[in-house]
C-alpha cells in the first residue's frame, strides 16, 4: 500500500458522479429496452442481462476510480481491471442483444476478438497485480472452480436420475459466472478489499 492518502472528493464530484452513472443507466437500459422484447426473455437470458448489468456498472465505477485516484497503487492495475469488467460485461450481453444489430456471424466474431482482449488484460493485470491482489484471483478461481463442478455434479446427477429437465450451456454459464461473482466478492472481503 502507498502512505499517500488520496483526497476525499467534494460533494459536487460525487453527486455529479451519481448523475452521471444514473444517465448512462437510463441511456443503456432505454436502448436494451427499446430493442428487446424484455417480457418474453427466457431466465437465462435475463440472468446474463443482470450479470452484464452488475459487471457493466462495476467497469464504469471502477474507470471512474481510476480516473480520480491515479495514486491508489498497483499502479495500471485499477485500468486493466475495469477494462477486464467491461469486456465481461459486452461479453455477457452480445449474444442477446448483438444480433439485433448485426448478423449472428459477425456478432460471434465480435465475441471471440472481445474473448482475445479480455484474456490479455487478464494476463497483463496477473503481471501487474500485487501479492494480494494475485492471492484474491487465486482464491476466486479456486472457489469459483470448487463450487462450479460441485453444482454441475449435482446438477448432472439429478438429470441423470431424472429429476431435472435440460439447461441450455447458455444457461450454465449465467450460473457460472454467478458463481464466479460471488466466489470473487467472497475472496475479496476475506482480504478487506470491499
Amino acid at each position: 500500500m502507498s502512505s499517500v492518502e488520496d483526497p476525499k472528493l467534494s460533494w459536487p464530484v460525487r453527486i455529479g458522479g451519481l448523475l452521471f452513472l444514473g444517465l448512462a443507466g437510463a441511456g443503456v437500459g432505454y436502448l436494451v429496452g427499446g430493442r428487446m422484447e424484455v417480457e418474453d426473455l427466457r431466465w437465462d437470458d435475463a440472468l446474463a442481462l443482470v450479470i452484464a448489468a452488475l459487471l457493466l456498472t462495476t467497469g464504469v465505477i471502477m474507470a471512474a476510480m481510476a480516473v480520480l485516484r491515479p495514486s491508489t497503487p498497483p499502479p495500471a492495475c485499477g485500468p486493466l481491471q475495469a477494462l477486464v469488467m467491461l469486456i465481461a460485461g459486452v461479453l455477457m450481453i452480445a449474444p442477446i442483444w448483438g444480433p439485433n444489430l448485426a448478423s449472428p456471424d459477425v456478432v460471434f466474431i465480435g465475441l471471440v476478438l472481445l474473448s482475445i482482449i479480455q484474456s490479455v488484460a487478464n494476463l497483463m493485470l496477473w503481471r501487474r497485480a500485487d501479492e494480494m491482489l494475485r492471492r484474491v484471483m487465486v482464491e476466486t478461481s479456486a472457489l469459483a472452480f470448487w463450487a462450479s463442478q460441485m453444482a454441475l455434479f449435482l446438477y448432472a446427477a439429478a438429470e441423470r436420475l431424472g429429476l431435472t429437465g435440460g439447461v441450455s450451456a447458455w444457461g450454465m454459464m449465467g450460473v457460472l459466472m454467478t458463481i464466479y461473482l460471488l466466489a470473487s466478492t467472497v475472496a475479496s472481503m476475506r482480504r478487506g478489499l470491499h
